[in-house]
C-alpha cells in the first residue's frame, strides 16, 4: 500500500498530473534502495509517462521493471510491460531477457546474466526475492532433488543451503543427506537423472508458474 503522502498525490485527478512524476520517480528509487514495493504507485508512474510522453525516461521505466522482476510470480512485470511503448524496448532488452529466463525456468542462465547486469545492484534484496521464487517453482516441479543441483538452481553456496531448507520447510533425506525433500506430495522424484528446468516446454512451465503463484 502507498504511503499517505503518495496516496495524497494520486487522489482524485492527481494521478493524471505531470507535476507529480518527480515525486513518483523518487518514491520508486526509494523502493529499490529500501526493499519496499508499491505496485500501485509504480503503475501510476508508467501511466503518466504514457499521458505525458515528454516526462518519460529509460531509468524510470527500468526501475519499475526491476521491481516487477522482484515480484515474481506476481504479474506486476507484465502489467508494467503493457504500459511501455515499443520504442523503448531495445533500451530495456537486458531486463526483458531476465524476465523471459524466469518465465522459461532457465534459472542457471538467469543467474549468470544477472551477475553482469549493473542496474540490479541498486535493487536491495533482489537475490533473496528471486531465490524465493525459484524455490517455489522447485517445490512444484520436484519431490526431491540432489543438493548440488539445488545449489545451482538457487545460486547458493553450500554453507547457505541448510538455512534455505529450513526457510522453505524442506528436509534432507534420512537415507541420503545429499538428497533434499522439497515436496511431500506423491509424484515423480527428481533425484534420478534430473534434466533441469531449462528443458521444460512453455506450456509445462505455465502450469508450474500458476501453481507457484497460488501456493500458500
Amino acid at each position: 500500500m502507498s504511503s499517505p503522502a503518495i496516496q495524497a498525490l494520486l487522489k482524485d485527478g492527481g494521478r493524471y498530473k505531470a507535476d507529480i512524476v518527480p515525486d513518483l520517480e523518487k518514491h520508486l528509487e526509494d523502493q529499490l534502495a529500501n526493499g519496499t514495493f508499491d505496485p500501485e504507485a509504480n503503475l501510476a508512474l508508467l501511466k503518466l509517462y504514457l499521458l505525458h510522453p515528454s516526462t518519460s525516461n529509460i531509468t524510470g521505466l527500468e526501475n519499475a521493471l526491476l521491481k516487477g522482476l522482484m515480484a515474481y510470480p506476481e504479474t506486476h512485470f507484465s502489467m508494467c510491460m503493457f504500459q511501455i511503448p515499443e520504442k523503448y524496448h531495445a533500451d530495456l532488452k537486458p531486463v526483458f531477457k531476465l524476465s523471459q529466463q524466469l518465465e522459461m525456468a532457465k534459472f542457471k542462465t538467469f543467474w549468470k546474466e544477472a551477475a553482469s547486469f549493473e542496474a540490479l545492484k541498486k535493487a536491495k534484496g533482489w537475490e533473496e526475492k528471486i531465490v524465493d521464487f525459484v524455490a517455489s517453482v522447485v517445490s512444484n516441479m520436484y519431490r526431491s532433488i540432489r543438493a548440488d543441483q539445488l545449489l545451482e538452481l538457487l545460486n547458493l553456496s553450500a554453507k547457505d543451503l541448510d538455512a534455505r531448507i529450513k526457510k522453505q520447510g524442506w528436509s534432507r533425506s534420512k537415507e541420503d543427506k545429499d538428497l533434499v525433500i522439497v515436496n511431500t506430495a506423491s509424484f515423480e522424484s527428481a533425484s534420478v537423472e534430473v534434466k533441469g528446468p531449462s528443458n521444460l516446454s512453455l506450456d509445462q512451465y505455465k502450469s508450474l508458474f500458476f501453481a507457484a503463484s497460488t501456493a500458500a
